[in-house]
Order: structure tokens, then sequence, then C-alpha cells
């Protein structure tokens, strides 16, 4: 079968791919034609081997199947591909494959109108919408991506209230601050990055330092059109918490673990206010990851719409005549109430759409202040 893709699960709240080599698992009789079957062999394997969800490999090449059918019927030619009786597990099948394998090549030969190029990217991704993942994606040899779980937002991006003081930017990440009347700090960034000499927990610190010498007394984190990234999201969050879990890893296996607030990372005192964090489907990933450990600890206030439910993590093999496949291999749930975050988003504590976000979180965070 070849070398197997391995994959480590490393438990800290950040999304992480792996490169491997990407050598085909089965074998390769001669087919009748060419339909990349190397590369299709691969993504099959991949997906047996990692995906988080438990694709049934059954499900996976029925899926396969169904699109190639209908490409067929779409390109002018013949539907006529063979039923085909397979196991249903999620374990690969090797001579489940080279049984779809060879149908395919025969369905292939009798539909030439079919690159095999398209017929391998056709293939690729019914196989995947088998499973749909933010997560989970292939991109071919020209650069085309197809997503498993194609996300169509309807949101804005943050939306930055007029009027208050200037806590500075925007920067590189977008990060952009102002203390409004009643000293909330409304603070903004589109990513989680960490390039060169700029990280932006560096400079996310320094401008919560700025705002608490300023007198802030809440803190409003507006994370719509955040895209995420490689940023410390567990070291983020543990500076509003007290060493409490907060985020359970799942993989294919079942659980990876649980993750805990640093306890050492938490910033004294006058640095934890009242909180409100703004959401919306724009945008996900790390400010997913970094909210849903402050919401599973009552840390939080959550104001807007759902989020995207894009949480957990990828694995990826590169094909030897170029392109990826992806495999989503983990998901976050939270460690406190179990909530499923991944493909289902966080809900809002406060919904509000994208034109009353702001005002509402503000009216909010006045209440909880006047509280106490």
């Amino acid at each position: 079968m070849g070398r197997s893709l391995g994959f480590v699960a490393v438990l800290g709240l950040l999304l992480m791919a792996c490169n491997v080599d990407a050598t085909p698992r089965t074998s390769s009789p001669a087919a009748t034609a060419d339909i990349r079957r190397s590369r299709i062999d691969i993504t099959y394997s991949d997906l047996m081997e990692n995906d988080v969800h438990n694709v049934s490999s059954k499900v996976a090449l029925q899926a396969a199947i169904d699109a190639l059918k209908a490409e067929a019927t779409k390109t002018g030619g013949t539907d006529d591909f063979p039923a085909l009786e397979f196991q249903d597990t999620n374990q690969a099948v090797l001579s489940d494959f080279a049984k779809f394998a060879d149908a395919a090549a025969a369905f292939a030969a009798r539909n030439r109108q079919m690159t095999p190029n398209r017929f391998a990217d056709v293939a690729i991704k019914g196989m995947i919408s088998a499973t749909p993942d933010c997560h989970t994606y292939y991109v071919n040899a020209d650069g085309a991506g197809f997503l498993s779980r194609p996300v169509r937002t309807t949101g804005t991006d943050a939306q930055i209230p007029s009027g208050g003081t200037s806590l500075g930017g925007p920067d590189q990440a977008g990060l952009t601050g102002k203390i409004l009347p009643g000293g909330i700090a409304y603070i903004t960034w589109h990513d989680f990055i960490t390039i060169g000499t700029y990280k932006i927990a560096d400079a996310l610190k320094a401008m919560l330092d700025k705002a608490v010498a300023m007198g802030a007394k809440a803190w409003l984190f507006d994370l719509r059109g955040n895209v995420g990234g490689v940023g410390p999201t567990d070291a983020m969050t543990s500076w509003f918490l007290d060493g409490q879990p907060t985020l359970t890893t799942i993989v294919k296996s079942g659980n990876g673990g649980t993750a805990t607030a640093i306890k050492e990372l938490r910033l004294p005192d006058a640095y934890q206010l009242p909180m409100a964090i703004i959401l919306n489907d724009r945008g996900g990933s790390g400010p997913e990851v970094f909210t849903a450990g402050l919401k599973e600890n009552k840390r939080a206030t959550i104001v807007g719409q759902r989020s995207t439910g894009c949480v957990g993590g990828f694995f990826y093999a590169q094909f030897p005549d170029g392109g990826q496949i992806a495999v989503a291999a983990l998901e976050f749930v939270g460690a406190v109430t179990g909530t499923k975050y991944n493909n289902v988003g966080i809900a809002p504590d406060v919904p509000a759409d994208d034109a009353t976000a702001v005002s509402k979180a503000i009216d909010l965070l006045k209440q909880k202040i006047a509280g106490g």
C-alpha cells in the first residue's frame, strides 16, 4: 500500500497542516483510459485515514461515481456507470477502490469529451463533497480550488464606530482601536498573523496596555471579517482566563485531549474587564477559536450572528504532478459544555444584525460597567 499519511495532533489551539509524502496507496492495473488514478487514489486514502468525520468508504466512492455521471450527462456523454457494491466502513478498502478505479477507467473510455485532468477533478470534488468541512479542499495541478463545503457569507467586515480617542492603527493585521465614551475599548483586527518581526499577540497586548493606561472599563472586540491565520489563539485566550479548560480536540479515532488556559499568561486584574465579542459569518477559524474558549467559560458575551463554523485543523498531501488535497483531521468542541462548533459556528448570546451589532454591544457593556 506504500507509505501512509501520518498525522500527529498537536494539542494546542492552532490550525495546522503537515506536508507529507504522497505516493499512491493501491495497486494500479492497466486501465482503458487515463483517469489520473494516482491522484484519485491519494485523495481516497487520505480521506479514509484522516477524516475527522469518519466518512464511509462506500459513501465517498459512490459520491465520486454520482459526480462523474452528472458531468458525463452535462457534457453530452453517457452516464452508463455499472452498479457496484462497496463495503460500508470508515477504513480504506483496497479491493473496493480498485473496483471503482477500473470501472471509472472504462467509463472514461466511453466519455472522451472529459480530459484526464477534468475527469480526476470531477471524481475528487465528488468524493470530498461526501464529507463537507471548510478544512477539506482540493487544488488541482493548474491551481484551481474545489471546496467540500463552500462558504457563502452574507455579513460585513468590522464597522469601526465614529468618535472616541484613538488607540492606534491600522497596522499590517488591520489592528485598530479607540476608547469610546464610557471607557469602552473598541478593538478590531482582520488577521491572526505572525510574520517576520510582527506578532499579532504582541501588537494587541501593546494596545491593551495603552487602553488600560487610558482608563478602559470594558473590552469590545469586533472580529467580523477576521480570516484567522496562524496566531497564538490559546495564549490570547489565556490572558482573560485563569487556567480553565477551553477546547477539546476530536480526531478520527476520538478524543484527542483537552486544552486549558495557560495560567501563567493571565493578565493582571486591571485587564479583567467586562468583554463583548462581535461575530458574524464573514471570517472564521482563528477568531472562532479565540472566542469559543472564552464563551465556554462565560468570560465574554457574544453579540451579532452565528459565525462561520471553521473550528479545527487539516492535514494535507501534495500530489506528485502538482496540487494538493487537504482533509479535516481534527475539530474542536467545548471543553466545558461539549458544544460542537466546527461546521456549526458559534451562536450569539445577543443576536444583532451588522448595522446594530456595535450599538447593542456598547449598551450591554455599559450595563455591565454600571452593575459593577
